[in-house]
C-alpha cells in the first residue's frame, strides 16, 4: 500500500519557505502521555478484544496489533482495547500483538475470535537487556545526521494507528543519539498522538528491532506544528555503532483529513513506509490545499514484510548525535 507524496505550487512553496526561513525554527520538546481512544469500527466482520499483562491482569496501552502479510493492523487504545474489520476469509492469517517490554505473542485469526469471547489477549512481561554503560570519552562531538527535509511533502494514505514513515540514519563513529527533529507541514487536527521508534537495519536493508527499551509518545497541539518539533531522547542511553532508521508512528486514528510532514526530493533518502489499514471502507487522507500528488519509485520489504523502502525519497527526520572523537 503506497504512501502519499506531494509538490507545492511554485509561487505557493516561495511563499512557504519565506515564512519558514524568517521565523526560523524554535524546537520544542514533546514528551507527553496520550489518553485512551477508540476506532469505533463495527459489523459481523469485527473483531475486538482487551490486552492485558498477564501477571497483574492490568490493561496495556498502545499495543501493536497487525495481521501478517497483509497491510491490515492497529494500535490499542489506552486501556488495551483494539478493534479490527476483519472478514471471516482471513481467520487462517496469524494476528501479531507487540509491545516494547513484553514478548510478543501470534495467534491465528480463527483462534483470536474464540479467545476474546472469554477474555481478554494476555502478553508476558519481558526483561528487556539494558547494553552496558559507555563512558563519555573527552573531545566527544555533536554532529547533526539525517536529513532536514525541502523539495516535497509526504504523509499517510490513510490516517490509521500503527502507520510509520522514517528516514535512515547513517552512523559513522559510534555516538550517543541525543535527540532527533522533523517538521510537521499541513494539519487539520487539534491534537495528534505519535509514538518515535528507532530501529536498526535489519539485514534485508528495512527496519528490524526496537532499539528503545520503552516507547516514547508524543502529544502535539495544532498551535505547536508552527515550530519543528525536536524530542529529547538522552533519558533513553541510545548508544550506536551502525545505521538506524527513526521514524514516527500514529498511535491514535484520525477521522478523514489533511496530515503531511515535510520530506526531500530528489536524494536525502531512503525513507520507509509502514502503511495498514483495519479495513476495505477506510478512507483515504487529504491532500494538503496547493498541491499536485507525485508518483516515487518504491521497493517492498521482502518476504511479504510491511515496509515499503523509497530509494530517493527522505523523510525529513534529522538527528543530534554525540560522536567519539576520530
Amino acid at each position: 500500500m503506497a504512501s502519499r507524496f506531494y509538490k507545492m505550487d511554485m509561487c505557493l512553496e516561495r511563499k512557504y519557505w519565506r515564512v519558514m526561513m524568517s521565523g526560523w525554527w524554535l524546537g520544542l520538546l514533546l514528551v507527553g502521555y496520550c489518553p485512551s481512544y477508540g476506532q469505533g469500527f463495527g459489523g459481523d466482520d469485527a473483531l475486538a478484544g482487551q490486552v492485558c499483562d498477564q501477571l497483574t491482569k492490568q490493561p496495556l496501552g498502545y499495543v501493536s496489533v497487525g495481521v501478517l502479510r497483509h497491510p491490515f493492523g492497529t494500535v490499542a487504545d489506552g486501556k488495551g482495547h483494539f478493534q479490527l474489520a476483519l472478514p471471516a476469509s482471513y481467520d487462517a492469517d496469524s494476528i501479531r500483538f507487540s509491545l516494547l517490554g513484553y514478548a510478543p505473542r501470534t495467534l491465528a485469526a480463527a483462534e483470536l475470535r474464540r479467545l476474546v469471547r472469554g477474555g481478554p489477549v494476555l502478553l508476558r512481561a519481558q526483561a528487556v537487556p539494558l547494553r552496558g554503560a559507555v563512558v563519555r570519552a573527552p573531545g566527544m562531538k555533536r554532529r547533526v545526521g539525517g536529513n532536514f527535509g525541502g523539495g516535497i511533502l509526504e504523509g499517510y494514505k490513510f490516517n490509521l494507528a500503527g502507520n510509520q514513515i522514517g528516514q535512515r540514519i547513517a552512523i559513522g563513529r559510534a555516538a550517543w543519539l541525543q535527540d532527533i527533529s522533523f517538521k510537521i507541514t499541513h494539519c487539520t487536527y487539534d491534537t495528534l498522538y505519535l509514538r518515535v521508534n528507532v530501529y536498526q537495519v535489519g539485514p534485508d536493508d528495512f527496519p528490524g528491532a526496537n532499539l528503545l527499551v520503552s516507547p516514547v509518545y508524543l502529544r502535539v497541539g495544532r498551535a505547536e506544528i508552527e515550530d519543528r518539533i525536536f524530542v529529547n531522547l538522552r533519558p533513553y542511553k541510545l548508544w550506536l555503532t551502525s545505521d538506524v532508521i527513526v521514524s514516527v508512528e500514529l498511535v491514535r486514528s484520525l477521522n478523514k483529513g489533511t496530515l503531511a510532514f515535510l520530506g526531500s526530493w530528489p536524494g536525502g533518502g531512503p525513507s520507509y513506509h509502514l502503511e495498514q489499514t483495519p479495513g476495505p471502507l477506510s478512507e483515504k487522507s487529504i491532500a494538503p490545499k496547493g498541491t499536485v500528488e507525485v508518483h516515487v519509485a518504491k521497493v517492498k520489504q521482502p518476504n511479504q514484510g510491511p515496509w515499503i523502502k523509497y530509494p530517493r525519497v527522505g523523510m525529513g527526520i534529522e538527528a543530534a548525535l554525540l560522536e567519539v572523537p576520530q
